[in-house]
């Protein structure tokens, strides 16, 4: 009977940790090589970093609740581990905005002691038409609705995506580990397809009117392929 119970337990915990990394951080449900898996744990806006090893059966929480901390995704090898940090402009706004006026940054930690290797923000460039389109959001932080982030192979870049206008995100590219944050150039649902190359699209026209164009970019933002 212990037995059974046993293994009942190990079981539910194996469903425990799945679920709350598929609602936590999609992008993060297949463990990394090093047998890691890193999650959101939280309600609302407190949210809190958690890394799991699939291997002691033990968790580390790697930030605390006082902000949003979210998008965990590990590198490919599982040696580091990227996250996005947004906190209010609290200077502008007298109470906080958590959905168009926080400023956010992406940090990278040692996954298995929390060290912070780097963080890249918008103070880590010139000032940017990138990401604060002041024709339509004008009271938005340089930095701002940060998505998609995604490890290059050799784990020195993380290519990623924030709001530009009505129609179109920009890409950007931050290095690791000096924090640097690049343009690359416009587009939108950032996703890696390996061998550092990346798909994007882009909302496009012609005389027919609006479309959407699907592209293939490397790690530098050069095209590589189109439809």
């Amino acid at each position: 009977m212990d037995g059974s119970k046993t293994l009942l337990s190990a079981a539910f915990l194996v469903c425990a940790v799945t679920s709350l990394v598929v609602a936590g951080s999609p992008c993060t449900a297949a463990p990394s090589q090093a047998g890691l898996i890193a999650l959101t744990r939280g309600e609302g806006r407190a949210q809190e970093i958690v890394v799991y090893d699939l291997e002691t059966r033990t968790e580390k929480c790697i930030t605390g609740n006082d902000v949003w901390d979210g998008l965990p995704i590990l590198s490919p090898s599982g040696r580091l581990l990227a996250f996005v940090r947004a906190v209010p402009d609290r200077d502008t706004l007298k109470e906080p905005d958590f959905v168009l006026h926080e400023a956010d940054e992406i940090i990278v930690v040692d996954p298995r002691s929390g060290e912070v290797i780097c963080s890249g923000k918008s103070g880590h460039t010139e000032p940017y038409e990138f990401g604060c389109c002041a024709e339509y959001w004008p009271d938005i932080p340089p930095l701002a609705g940060v998505t998609n982030l995604c490890w290059t192979q050799d784990e020195t870049r993380i290519l990623f995506e924030a709001p530009c206008s009505v129609t179109s995100d920009l890409i950007l590219r931050m290095d690791v580990p000096s924090g640097e944050l690049h343009i690359l150039c416009l587009g939108n649902d950032l996703c890696s397809i390996g061998q550092d190359r990346f798909l994007i699209w882009r909302h496009e026209y012609n005389e027919n009117g609006g479309y959407n164009s699907y592209y293939v970019i490397d790690a530098l933002g050069n095209f590589l392929s189109s439809p």
